[in-house]
Order: C-alpha cells, then structure tokens, then sequence
C-alpha cells in the first residue's frame, strides 16, 4: 500500500500497468511493485512541474489518436479517472466506477482484468 499519491495516480497508474484495482497489495510481485513505484515517481514529477496531471503516453494524446482532447475541470489528459461510461482509449471497453472505502475506484475491465479475489 502507499499514501498520499491521491485517487487520480492510484487510478492512472493502475490502469497504466494493467492491474485489477481490487488486487490487495499484499499480492503484487515485486516487479509489479517497482513499475508502478518508479511510473509514479515520473509521473507525480512531471505533474509537479506541469502543474497538472497528465497520465497518458505520447502515443496515447489526442493528436496522437485523431480523438477529441479531455474536457474537464481537473484538467489533464487521463485514461480511466473520472471517465466512467466514456470507453477506453486502448481496448474501447466502458470505464467503471465504484465506491471503495469512501474514494471512488475507476478501470477499463478489459486494460485491467478482474483478479480471482475480486468481491
């Protein structure tokens, strides 16, 4: 587990590595574990020196894809957070949503398959 990287990099970061986010921590591998700890690091840098977060690789951006740019409040450009009902960017599946210990959990089902544990 990790505090303090807020829900937008929980969600982004999952959705980045293809990880279920209801896989509890304890079952991550380790390599699973220094991918996201060191996608987060870069990530949380750039939002830093942005001013904004932006999650979504340069092949993944607007102008890349030929797709409308995000509009939102939060700004940035994301895959999943905040897009529930809107589809993927990568496989066109609905994004979810659900609540998750009062925070709002987002996914692609098909980016990030359900792990056996999932309730």
């Amino acid at each position: 587990m990790i505090a303090g990287v807020g829900n937008v990099y929980r969600a982004e970061v999952l959705f980045r590595h293809g990880i279920d986010p209801y896989l509890p921590g304890r079952d991550l591998t380790r390599a699973q574990w220094d991918a996201i700890w060191a996608d987060l690091v870069s990530l949380m840098r750039e939002g830093v020196r942005h001013n904004r977060i932006d999650t979504v690789r340069p092949e993944h951006l607007p102008e890349a894809m030929g797709r409308p740019p995000r509009v939102d409040d939060h700004g940035g450009e994301v895959y999943v957070y905040r897009r529930a009902a809107d589809h993927c960017h990568i496989c066109g599946s609905e994004i979810r949503t659900a609540g998750l210990a009062a925070r709002n959990l987002f996914w692609c089902p098909g980016c990030q398959p359900p792990t056996a544990r999932r309730p």
